[in-house]
């Protein structure tokens, strides 16, 4: 246990700690502070989650069928609330424009001629159009009325889906769940998109930054001791031969206790803009996202992504230990360790948090369709690898010649 202690404390040196956390400052601020920032990016995305936000609170994750005549209502309340609100606006009130069915007219005459006659936008009617956009609940009404007319032609669109995948040629697998799905009540879900994508691409950026801050701690560890001249005084007895062990133990312990800690830091502002009332409704839903391959509930594919995290941090934490013993200084380590982080945080790492366990081609647009659950085969492939070099690494220390 004392062996252990001392490990760790040559793995967390404040040095090495006081550069991870100024450069997690910067990697936050860079990319995903702006996910927490424009949780909802624009204001029809956060008319949407508010929308959905009153509606998981009435009528709980699903909106069923018999729930839908009740939108009714409340569309013609939110079109009675712009009436009264367009009535304090002196511009709107200058060009006639007293109540909805004025202004929607308005509106759709004034797009509609730009579209047909290819013209410039006259800059002083898009003035009093966002003048009213946000004066109004306009916005509100908008993310209502696109909700209906989604939930209306639901069944339409997953049979035409279904068909389109078919026709395609698609794998068999896909054809037959997205079936499967087109008659659940999945589809009725309330999870948000703005919610789905927020948590896509923060997931992403945190995945990264745990690959990169682990590499960032324990590529210097087992070079220092080679060093320092460290090993020959270790191997010169059956006692010190192994502390490998021990060394390995002590940087796959570390880089567990790093990514906890990163994920708890990332997991504290993301979790207060409020997604977790949305916990228990499923991935798929009223707005479509991706299609799943697995009937997981929001919640549940949150502990999904954290055991991903998980399992990227620890396999690239074994390979990182495992290419430090045998690196002869900082030069040769670093020259791995950037390979090592481009090809385990931003082409994997990132590669797995991008909707995983959802239908999506093997890259960007392109290549053959990723099977079900090969995210998880990945991941469990590349923590399997690094540990496997550091049980090599430590089982060929111990039967090296003195």
């Amino acid at each position: 246990m004392e062996l252990l202690k001392w490990e760790l404390r040559k793995i967390w040196r404040p040095g090495i700690l006081a550069a991870i956390l100024l450069l997690g400052a910067v990697y936050y601020w860079m990319f995903p502070q702006f996910y927490i920032e424009h949780f909802c990016n624009g204001p029809q995305s956060e008319a949407q989650f508010d929308l959905a936000s009153d509606w998981v609170e009435r009528y709980g994750p699903t909106l069923e069928p018999e729930e839908r005549a009740e939108l009714d209502e409340q569309m013609a309340e939110e079109i009675t609330a712009f009436d009264t609100q367009i009535t304090a606006i002196p511009e709107a009130a200058a060009a006639g424009l007293t109540d909805y069915k004025s202004f929607f007219s308005f509106r759709g005459d004034y797009l509609n001629g730009i579209r047909n006659t290819d013209g410039q936008a006259d800059m002083d009617v898009e003035a009093l159009l966002y003048r009213v956009y946000g004066g109004t609940n306009w916005y509100r009404i908008e993310a209502l009325a696109d909700t209906l007319e989604t939930y209306d032609t639901q069944e339409e669109h997953r049979a035409l889906i279904v068909s389109n995948r078919q026709q395609l040629a698609q794998p068999e697998a896909m054809v037959r769940r997205e079936a499967e799905l087109a008659s659940s009540d999945m589809i009725h879900s309330l999870l948000p998109s703005s919610v789905k994508y927020s948590t896509q691409e923060y997931g992403k950026d945190l995945a990264v930054w745990c690959i990169l801050s682990i590499v960032l701690l324990l590529s210097p560890t087992l070079v220092r001791d080679r060093l320092r001249n460290t090993r020959p005084m270790q191997w010169a007895s059956r006692r010190g031969r192994p502390v490998l062990n021990v060394q390995m133990g002590a940087a796959l312990l570390s880089a567990l206790v790093l990514a906890v800690v990163n994920i708890t830091v990332y997991v504290i502002p993301f979790l207060a803009q409020g997604p977790l009332q949305f916990a228990a409704c499923g991935l798929d839903g009223i707005w479509e996202w991706g299609t799943p391959w697995f009937d997981w509930t929001y919640g549940t594919y949150l502990l999904v992504l954290a055991g991903l995290i998980l399992a990227l941090s620890l396999g690239a934490a074994g390979l990182t230990a495992f290419l430090s013993q045998y690196s002869g200084n900082y030069i040769a380590m670093l020259l791995k360790a950037v390979p090592l982080f481009v090809a385990v945080g931003a082409v994997l790492g990132s590669w797995l948090l991008d909707r995983p366990f959802t239908f999506r081609p093997l890259w960007d647009g392109y290549g053959p369709w990723v099977p079900k659950g090969a995210e998880a085969v990945a991941a469990a492939v590349l923590l399997a690898l690094g540990l496997g070099l550091c049980a090599l690494a430590c089982r060929r220390q111990r039967k090296r010649e003195l």
